[in-house]
């Protein structure tokens, strides 16, 4: 996954997935703990989201992770990939900081 390694502006994060969802849960709790901020959409089966997840992104499990990153480029990835969660910690709690100490300067 192409990410960028700092960002002057905090991407938009929304976790797709059932209510009851562990794997959503351990996505939410890294973000939480690292104190990202993050959309939580509940999928229920045939409705708008399930369908934009399943038919437009094209994934089968969940959690689905869409992140909106500068110039409106959007990555996203199912199920619990911890690689990719712990670099989307580091964009937005190392990139963006070091991008606002810099600038500050």
């Amino acid at each position: 996954m192409d990410l960028p390694r700092t960002t002057s502006v905090l991407p938009t994060i929304t976790i797709y997935g059932p209510h009851d969802c562990p794997n959503c849960d351990k996505a939410i709790q890294l973000f939480d703990g690292k104190g990202i901020a993050y959309t939580k959409v509940d999928l229920e089966p045939g409705d708008e989201n399930h369908r934009h997840v399943t038919e437009k992104l094209g994934y089968q499990q969940t959690p689905v992770i869409t992140v909106k990153l500068e110039g409106q480029r959007t990555v996203h990835w199912g199920g619990h990939r911890m690689d990719v969660f712990m670099a989307h910690g580091r964009l937005c709690a190392e990139g963006a900081a070091s991008d606002h100490t810099e600038a500050s300067r």
